[in-house]
């Protein structure tokens, strides 16, 4: 089930729901726990929770995944990945940070690589690699 908010540019997606076909919207996407997308996401700002599902890619600004939450692609600025996500390719334009135990095949930052704890990267570049935990 989708709600949207236009006053306040919000489109929420309820917890378990899946959603079958690609997702466009000009503000910020929060997702609950467990929701699936067959699709792709493009916005301003993707917020998803716990265990989501996403088959296609991800086009945003700021991109929050929560943990344990599979992706394929993400396009954004500023990526954050919680604890036990895993995904194929992250290409941001600046920062992005990798909680513990996540599975990530490449990541491209233009700016910051954060890996925090003990995460498997396969193919990782940045300007400045920062790896601490």
């Amino acid at each position: 089930m989708i709600r949207v908010d236009r006053k306040n540019m919000i489109l929420s997606v309820k917890s378990g729901s899946v959603v079958t076909k690609n997702l466009r919207f000009d503000g910020l996407v929060v997702a609950g726990i467990n929701c699936s997308f067959l699709g792709s996401i493009e916005a301003r700002e993707v917020n998803l929770g716990k265990g989501c599902v996403v088959g296609g890619r991800i086009k945003a600004e700021e991109v929050t995944l929560g943990a344990y939450t599979s992706f394929s692609e993400i396009y954004a600025d500023d990526v954050v990945l919680l604890s036990g996500c895993r995904g194929n390719r992250i290409v941001a334009n600046a920062d992005v940070r990798v909680a513990k135990n996540c599975v990530v095949g490449e990541i491209l930052a233009g700016n910051r690589l954060l890996i925090e704890g003990n995460s498997r990267i396969g193919k990782m570049e940045a300007r400045k690699i920062i790896a601490y935990g």
